[in-house]
Formats: structure tokens, sequence, C-alpha cells
């Protein structure tokens, strides 16, 4: 009988040569072994394959490296690799917030209650300054915005097959979408209070281009799966009163707050 690892950290990457070496090592120090962790690479043309080369013998880590169509596909990859009970995003420029969190998350989770334990994660901006980001707790605010972290979220294997992989048209906002559906189909959700992870940098939401695109896909998000006229006529009054506002003042925000 071949005995499945109780975590899966999955992490997609793209010439990230430059932070991914802190993922791994987060990943190696951790005190509690039963993991694999999956990196799928998008054909980097960087030193990330030398990076990943010096790691994999260090702890159970398997890696591809092949071009793929987004970070959604190369997820999508890993999980269908994923042996794991529980699964976790952790991308290539973030890292576990101390040895010890799998082994803290392990006792919470173990009994394998619920589809998704939710923990706050740290967000790192460019001053080294942190700020800290929880799960909003208003639980229909997902009408509107993603509410929880992705890594910060455990999501276990059942919920995965149940809803089907991640949608790979979407650049920005797969986890809101995932979440999304996983949510509608009434998944049993644990929220915690301990940090688990430390999101580096703004990623590619952090430019006035991908703040457009990210409005425009979360309003696709909410029109593919929301089928509640109420919930449907409130996105409507959401975004005619949200998106102006978000356009014209968060890039100063962004810069005040870097």
């Amino acid at each position: 009988m071949v005995l499945k690892p109780f975590f899966t950290i999955l992490t997609a990457s793209l010439n990230s040569s430059a932070t991914l070496g802190k993922t791994l090592a987060s990943v190696l120090e951790q005190s509690f072994d039963d993991l694999e962790h999956i990196v799928v690479d998008g054909g980097s043309s960087d030193h990330t394959l030398e990076v990943l080369s010096d790691y994999e013998k260090t702890y159970n880590l398997k890696w591809i490296s092949e071009p793929d169509s987004g970070i959604a596909s190369a997820l999508n990859k890993g999980l269908r690799l994923a042996k794991g009970k529980y699964v976790l995003v952790l991308q290539a420029d973030d890292r576990f917030a101390g040895p010890e969190v799998l082994a803290r998350v392990h006792t919470l989770l173990e009994q394998e209650l619920y589809d998704i334990g939710v923990f706050p994660v740290y967000r790192e901006r460019s001053s080294n300054r942190r700020f800290l980001h929880r799960p909003f707790k208003i639980r229909w605010w997902y009408h509107f915005k993603t509410i929880f972290p992705h890594q910060g979220s455990f999501i276990h294997r059942r919920l995965y097959e149940r809803l089907g992989d991640y949608r790979e048209e979407l650049i920005i906002v797969l986890d809101y979408d995932f979440f999304y559906r996983a949510l509608q189909s009434r998944c049993t959700v644990k929220l915690h209070d301990d940090p688990v992870a430390i999101m580096g940098g703004e990623g590619i939401s952090s430019s006035r281009d991908y703040l457009l695109l990210r409005l425009r896909e979360e309003s696709y998000v909410q029109a593919l799966n929301e089928t509640n006229l109420f919930w449907r006529a409130m996105q409507l009054l959401f975004r005619t009163a949200y998106m102006p506002y978000k356009i014209r003042f968060m890039p100063y925000w962004r810069k005040q707050r870097s």
C-alpha cells in the first residue's frame, strides 16, 4: 500500500530564479515532512532550473519544466501529479512564515473535517514592511471580491475532485473563481488565526493594465458562476460604484503604501 503525503505544496514558476530559492528553502526547513512539493515551471530561460536541481535531492521535491499557457495551466498540471490530502498553492515569490507552519496546520486539519482550512498570510512590500491579510469573515462578500488568500488556503483533494480544475482562460483571478465555485457548492470551511505564509512583492496585478484586467476577470467570474438574480443585481451596483473608484485611486494608494 502506497502511503499518500498529507500535504502537497504546488508552485508555478517562470524565470523566478531570484525568489524561488527562498520558496524551496522554506519548504525544506519544515519540521513536518509528510509532504511533497511539486514545482511546475513554464520553460524558464534564467537560472530557475539550476535552483531546482540544487534542491531536488534535499527533500521530496518534484518538478517539470515545459511551456504552458499560464499559472492556471501550470497548477492544473501539478494537480494531476498531486498525491497529498490537502493542497496548498505557494507561488515562486512566496514562502512559509516559519519552520513549524505545517506541523501546526497538520494538528488542526489532521481529522480532514473541512474542505478548506484558511489561514492569514503576510503581504510583503518593497520597503520590507509586512501587512497581515486575514480571511474575510463575512461569507457572502465572495459575491463581490475574493475572501480567502490563496497562499493561506489548504484545500482538500476531494474539493478539486468535486469542482474540477482552475479555469485556464483566467490570468489573475483563477483563485477567486475556484473559491466562488467552492462556496456556491456549500463546501465546509474553517478559519484560523495564525499566519502561515509570506506573499512576496505585488505580483502581476501591480500595474494599471493588470488592474483593469483583474476587474474585467472578476466580472467574468461572477457572470459565469452567479445564478441568483438578487446577487447579480447587487454585483452590477457594486461594479458601478467600485470600478471607477479603483481605477482612479488605487494606483495612488499603492504608491503610498509601498
